[in-house]
């Protein structure tokens, strides 16, 4: 799935785009539906989610971020690619292993969807996480230098107002 460029992204286009992999998914599995087809099917949508979510993310900042920012900043493309990356990474099988046999196989599929989106929660929470650790390490770093030239600028006042003062008196 790829947003088209140039039209605007809100939390609802995302909204309804998982809402349509729902509706995909129960087209998919039919009335009849197997195990295996129902794995097959939700590990599909689960891939799909998460790319649904990655693209949204970077059509955001394509539309929000000035241009010039966008293209040249290294830590920005390290961000979007360690976002990316932390919420497409492979989440653990999570079949049910206790299956009860007399549970419908719908049932069954809402406890995997539910565990998916669990998993795509978490995925994103660790993306978070990580967004925000990466900008207290960056702006730490901006902070200690600009405090390490207010130090700088603070003796040369008081050495520029020294030679001044002794210029003066003579």
């Amino acid at each position: 799935m790829c947003f088209a460029k140039g039209v605007p992204h809100n939390l609802a286009s995302l909204r309804t785009r998982m809402h349509n992999r729902v509706d995909d998914f129960c087209d998919e599995m039919g009335n009849e539906p197997e195990e295996a087809q129902m794995e097959a099917v939700l590990a599909e949508m689960e891939e799909g989610l998460s790319e649904d979510i990655c693209e949204f993310i970077e059509d955001h900042i394509q539309e929000n971020l000035p241009e010039s920012l966008q293209e040249s900043s290294p830590l920005l493309q390290e961000a979007r690619q360690g976002v990316r990356c932390r919420i497409q990474r492979p989440s653990v099988s999570a079949r049910l292993e206790v299956q009860n046999p007399e549970e419908s196989i719908w049932a069954r599929a809402l406890g995997r969807f539910q565990v998916i989106l669990q998993s795509l929660q978490q995925r994103c929470w660790d993306a978070l996480t990580w967004l925000r650790e990466k900008a207290v390490t960056f702006l730490e770093a901006i902070c200690s230098v600009v405090k390490a030239v207010l130090g700088v600028l603070t003796d040369f006042c008081s050495s520029v107002g020294q030679l001044f003062g002794n210029l003066i008196q003579v």
